[in-house]
């Protein structure tokens, strides 16, 4: 056996130990920056592997960045002295991306969706208030997509905004969004919003 895999708990303070060791349940760490949690996660990845609570497919470390993503895959390949590619490792979005290309089907979509930018995104929001005669003058694609963004990450669907009869607003922001999905449903693209939300349905 390595000396690293020997030696592993070794190199973690009291507080590290204890999060590392205590895999019933879930755990919180709390700490500023160059702390150590990197360090804390990948040992607790390589914890519970040798100590036979999981196979490698059955771990799920998500961060919020790809620069995060990678110094784990590289510290956790590093520890275990072999590739992590059967491991779920990586941002939310690149998950979520994985896990839908894999159920893609469940959601009405084809395997080689695109993922819309932002530029992309309002170009179709555009496109759908000129279709709807919906006045943009006051409150822009930009602003209709940012609701609708705000809508999936919360996961509401269209279905889910409540409508009030004295509230306008709210019947235009629905028919955008409802339209909005249904034509990237037709285009088999999906938007950064939507790679939480399906994952979450």
């Amino acid at each position: 056996m390595d000396l690293n895999l020997k030696n592993y708990l070794n190199l973690l303070n009291k507080e590290q130990y204890k999060a590392v060791t205590e895999t019933e349940g879930p755990c919180l760490v709390l700490a500023g920056a160059g702390s150590g949690k990197t360090r804390v996660l990948t040992i607790r990845i390589l914890h519970i592997l040798l100590e036979k609570k999981a196979y490698p497919g059955q771990i799920l470390a998500v961060t919020f960045t790809n620069k995060a993503a990678n110094e784990m895959k590289e510290r956790v390949s590093k520890l275990l002295n072999r590739p992590v590619d059967n491991m779920w490792i990586g941002t939310f979005h690149s998950l979520s991306a994985k896990i839908l290309r894999i159920h893609c089907e469940l959601v009405g979509l084809k395997n080689n969706f695109i993922i819309l930018d932002t530029d992309d995104q309002i170009k179709l929001i555009k496109q759908i208030c000129e279709r709807e005669k919906i006045d943009t003058s006051e409150k822009s694609p930009k602003y209709f997509l940012s609701l609708i963004d705000n809508f999936k990450n919360k996961g509401i669907s269209y279905n889910n905004i409540k409508l009030s009869k004295f509230s306008e607003h709210n019947k235009e922001i629905r028919l955008i969004y409802k339209i909005y999905q249904e034509e990237l449903l037709r285009l088999n693209c999906v938007d950064f919003g939507d790679l939480i939300l399906h994952c979450l349905n």
